[in-house]
């Protein structure tokens, strides 16, 4: 009776918050090549802010202090625009990725103190068991950190603080495709109180740490990106999603396409129904083109789904800069019509 009133008393706190939240619009997603040459894109109208992406390992080298000048940095030009600005916190990642820091998302020090991880050698990527329970104490007391620096704050939007790998135990694609065994080494792989992994691990795991994150974060939104929530088929997309939102979360996905959500399936009535309560945050595969689709067919995908919140690539946001040589009309279209669409 006592946990459901702390959930009850929880999902009351973050739904207040969020109710003050602006209601969503296009955001930049700052990805890493360009993360230092985005500044400019802060005086676009269409553009509601950005979003940044944070790992671990690098705000908390040493225990227990977080050096947060280099993100405050880049926010800076968004402040001072009267912009909004989101913060993603990353605890599993691709060493296959440009961000060096992606190699190895938890600090060194925790691994130290006795958290287990799974190395992928060809990319050297570093993948915490993250029911591991030494690994949670001092995630939880990251997230708690973090709340003490940026709970409130009137231009922080949103802090996507996703279990996992978008609630996967890790990034499964190229991992698994550069590092055929990897599956296997994971699944056998004893965290440091000797659980391995199993879907229920996984499932209760994912619910501990939202938990956790309501309870420390109170002011500002949260929100929780959605994949299959599972090592293998099937998962427990449903399952987290719901639990998010009675905590009174946004949920969301990243790797939406022009042709995301065409069908009434299950998933995307799930994000209607959940997008109703909290506005819904997706975000592009890719930079547009290829796979993707256009920037204008990436924002129909976003409403057929509820979306509230749009993270547009940065070489797509750039390209919408008025006196660019590679400025393209038809993004720049579309990144208005989604300010205009996706509002609420």
């Amino acid at each position: 009776m006592r946990a459901t009133r702390l959930l009850a008393l929880l999902a009351l706190t973050a739904m207040a918050a969020a109710a003050e939240a602006p209601r969503g619009g296009p955001l930049l997603f700052v990805s890493y090549p360009e993360r230092d040459r985005v500044e400019a894109a802060a005086a676009l109208p269409a553009l509601r802010g950005a979003l940044f992406t944070v790992y671990w390992s690098t705000v908390e080298a040493e225990p227990g202090r977080c050096a947060w000048d280099d993100l405050e940095r880049r926010v800076r030009a968004w402040r001072q625009a009267g912009k909004g600005w989101a913060l993603r916190i990353m605890w599993s990642a691709s060493g296959t990725w440009p961000d060096p820091a992606a190699r190895a998302p938890t600090p060194a020090w925790v691994e130290q103190r006795g958290a287990a991880v799974v190395v992928s050698q060809p990319s050297g990527t570093r993948i915490p068991l993250v029911w591991d329970p030494v690994w949670r104490q001092h995630a939880e007391g990251f997230l708690r950190q973090v709340a003490e620096r940026f709970d409130g704050d009137p231009d922080l939007l949103f802090i996507d603080i996703t279990p996992g790998a978008e609630t996967n135990p890790y990034r499964f694609r190229r991992l698994d495709r550069n590092d055929p065994g990897l599956r296997e080494r994971f699944r056998a792989a004893a965290a440091s109180d000797g659980r391995r992994y199993d879907d229920q691990l996984w499932l209760g795991t994912v619910r501990a740490q939202l938990d956790a994150a309501a309870a420390a974060i109170r002011r500002t939104p949260l929100l929780v990106t959605l994949n299959t929530g599972a090592l293998d088929g099937g998962g427990h997309l449903r399952e987290i999603g719901d639990h998010a939102a009675a905590l009174g979360m946004m949920t969301g996905q990243n790797g939406l396409t022009g042709g995301s959500y065409r069908d009434d399936s299950p998933r995307r009535q799930a994000f209607l129904a959940w997008g109703a309560r909290r506005p819904c945050y997706f975000e592009m595969l890719d930079a547009a083109g290829g796979g993707t689709g256009s920037l204008d067919e990436v924002v129909s995908a976003a409403q057929r789904a509820g979306g509230g919140w749009l993270g547009v690539y940065s070489t797509d946001v750039l390209r919408c800069l008025p006196g660019r040589p590679d400025h393209d009309p038809a993004r720049a279209a579309a990144l208005a019509r989604a300010a205009e669409v996706l509002a609420r």
